[in-house]
């Protein structure tokens, strides 16, 4: 068992890992380094990822190989790529990629307008895993904005994992049906 207070990524893993089973489908909307479609794969499920930055592809195909399909382009195509069934498990790590350009990050209204489709495509019994980072100004317009628009979903179950005293510190939202 984990700390009560493990930090948000840790916690967002050991959810993705309770929730998903063999052969379910994930997609990663922000690749980054690879490191959470590596996981994904480890643990089974088909993976598709989406990232803009081709180092951000290239890291992820060092880190996760053949196995994951990915895809050279922003997260709000969704709607355009082939899906083989629903997602059971879709996931958002947002902000910048880590030892990248920090001026190239996830925007607000893309990714808003991405979350409204992923509710239409996922599963009836799929999840969404949305990390959060408020340290940079994008970042914190990005997390209020989700909880706003999170608020509204009546017909969701959400969750937000957050520090109270650490209003900047990274978040985690899950969303179930």
């Amino acid at each position: 068992m984990r700390k009560l207070f493990s930090p948000h990524i840790t916690y967002a893993h050991d959810l993705w890992r309770a929730h998903l089973r063999p052969g379910d489908l994930a997609i990663d909307m922000t690749c980054g380094n690879g490191h959470d479609t590596a996981l994904l794969c480890a643990l089974g499920a088909g993976v598709i990822g989406f990232d803009i930055q081709p180092e951000a592809i290239a890291a992820t195909r060092l880190r996760a190989g053949n196995q994951p399909t990915l895809h050279l382009r922003s997260h709000a195509e969704i709607l355009q790529v082939p899906l083989p069934h629903p997602p059971r498990l879709i996931v958002f790590n947002l902000g910048y990629l880590p030892g990248g350009n920090k001026a190239v990050t996830t925007q607000t209204e893309s990714t808003l307008d991405t979350l409204q489709k992923c509710l239409s495509i996922l599963a009836p019994d799929g999840a969404i895993s949305i990390t959060c980072y408020p340290g940079h100004e994008e970042g914190l317009r990005e997390m209020e904005a989700i909880l706003q628009f999170v608020q509204t979903l009546t017909d969701w179950h959400v969750c937000h994992y957050q520090w109270v005293n650490r209003p900047r510190s990274p978040s985690l939202f899950w969303i179930t049906s």
